[in-house]
């Protein structure tokens, strides 16, 4: 049986990226990230992230191309219903991404809850050759909290419970 999760939060970078680093992400057919406006209000930004799940926020100082797109990107916002796997998958892809662009993770705040009533955290513990996340529960109903996701993608099964 899968279980539903709802993840939502952001991410910020310790220096931008460029947006070159994104564009994998932004082409990938089954889990697209989209840019947001640049100086887009608090208000918009979570009308569109309700709307687009993925968001890559445009750094304040970038410039912006002739089609529409910013230079640098800051951080990223996600507010997505998913199975674990396909989240975690394509937050590990973002968080190599800052990676690859030579800059690194500078704060996170991301929550998730399951249809199961289990909730917590997703927490990074990453370097440039590896990302690897772990959902850290703090509530789970019936049961003892337990860390799960904590193995190096190319080897972690999806949970599926």
């Amino acid at each position: 049986m899968s279980v539903t999760y709802h993840a939502t939060g952001t991410i910020g970078f310790d220096e931008p990226v460029p947006l070159a680093s994104f564009w994998e992400l932004l082409d990938s057919p089954h889990t697209p990230w989209h840019i947001a406006l640049s100086n887009i209000s608090d208000k918009d930004l979570r009308t569109l992230l309700s709307e687009r799940e993925r968001l890559l926020l445009p750094a304040d100082e970038a410039t912006i191309d002739s089609q529409g797109r910013p230079s640098h990107i800051k951080g990223f916002a996600v507010d997505w219903d998913a199975r674990s796997h396909v989240i975690g998958s394509a937050l590990r892809d973002a968080v190599l991404a800052v990676y690859s662009g030579g800059q690194d993770l500078e704060d996170y705040d991301i929550a998730f809850a399951c249809e199961d009533g289990s909730k917590g955290e997703i927490v990074f513990y990453a370097d440039e050759d590896t990302a690897v996340l772990g959902w850290e529960e703090n509530c789970a109903p019936g049961r003892v909290p337990e860390v799960f996701g904590c193995l190096p993608w190319d080897f972690q099964t999806p949970r599926s419970t």
